[in-house]
């Protein structure tokens, strides 16, 4: 399904309003998982690593964007972002992300439109994990 420019249409997700209520007319969602500490991170802060990662207006359930703020007082940086979605520390659940992000797209693949999800991000920020969850495919030995 497209419009009449020709960007496909796909529901619209986020956290803050899981639910689609109307088409999204774009052809780029921007999605953000910010990963949970990892054990070496909590015990080098000793038990108490600070986010610099923080969701602006949290309550506000409607809006169609979410605006991240990111605050790292070790660099000064001081930015914020608007997203389609966020998904913090929180939310370990990656099966979550997959129904309300990419489970959506599925039904446009089967008839004719192309979809491409793709991750991004430093080593060891969570990408793999992102993609495939914990329970990875076992290959075999031979």
């Amino acid at each position: 399904m497209s419009n009449q420019m020709g960007f496909p249409i796909t529901p619209q997700t986020s956290k803050l309003n899981p639910n689609p209520t109307r088409p999204l007319i774009s052809k780029v969602r921007v999605v953000v998982r910010v990963r949970p500490f990892l054990p070496n991170e909590i015990d080098e802060k000793r038990g108490h690593p600070i986010s610099c990662v923080s969701v602006l207006d949290p309550e506000i359930e409607s809006q169609e964007e979410v605006t991240v703020r990111l605050k790292d007082l070790q660099t000064s940086r001081n930015e914020c972002y608007k997203l389609d979605s966020f998904f913090g520390e929180e939310d370990n659940n990656v099966g979550q992300i997959f129904l309300k992000e990419v489970n959506p797209l599925i039904p446009e693949i089967f008839r004719g439109f192309n979809a491409t999800v793709f991750v991004y991000g430093a080593t060891g920020s969570g990408k793999t994990y992102t993609m495939q969850g914990s329970n990875f495919w076992q290959r075999s030995s031979e």
